[in-house]
């Protein structure tokens, strides 16, 4: 499930929305955009998550454990290459940590180390 789940995911569509209803941090000048001192009861969002599924267009508000998984796995693969490829991080980096910024309500402790590892955010 988590496979279609995460090979589906129209990207441009669903990511903005995903982490709704997720605590955020609201300071996008925030210098640990992964979230490393945010309590999990700041800020929430009111908007709904909705996910489009790129294949058949159906789109859905997924529950939070399936965008927990999903928001792993996207941390997951997408570090792996930022970890070995130095013009893929260059190139990526920062939308990356944009995206998991808006994410890091979803994702774990151990993921969001991983972030700030990986992609050079030091822990404030």
């Amino acid at each position: 499930e988590i496979v279609y789940f995460y090979a589906c995911c129209d990207r441009a569509a669903s990511y903005p929305t995903l982490a709704a209803d997720d605590p955020t941090v609201e300071d996008p000048a925030a210098d640990d955009p992964v979230g490393a001192g945010a309590a999990d009861d700041e800020a929430v969002s009111s908007v709904a998550p909705a996910f489009r599924d790129r294949f058949t267009g159906r789109i859905h508000s997924p529950g939070r454990q399936s965008r927990r998984d999903f928001a792993e796995l996207s941390a997951a693969n997408e570090l792996d290459l930022a970890a070995i490829d130095p013009a893929f991080r260059a190139a990526h980096g920062p939308g990356l940590r944009a995206l998991f910024t808006r994410l890091r309500g979803l994702l774990s402790e151990p993921a969001r180390r991983d972030c700030r590892a990986v992609l050079g955010v030091g822990p404030s």
